[in-house]
């Protein structure tokens, strides 16, 4: 297995895992997210995805108001 098969291979099943990773950018800012976050927790267990993009919510909303 070459390593792009490999690769291919690991972003499809954590696609199909997460399905945040299928929204476009737009949707993803009106939750108050990025794919950098949807990156950061990708391998975290599903209570430590979601505590992790609650806090970056709480962050970015923090900012927003200052």
């Amino acid at each position: 297995m070459s390593f792009v098969t490999a690769m291919t291979a690991a972003l499809s099943a954590w696609s199909a895992g997460n399905p945040l990773s299928e929204m476009d950018d737009r949707r993803l800012n009106d939750l108050g997210l990025n794919r950098y976050d949807l990156f950061d927790g990708r391998n975290l267990s599903a209570s430590a995805r979601g505590a992790l993009y609650s806090a970056r919510r709480s962050e970015r909303a923090a900012n927003w108001l200052r």
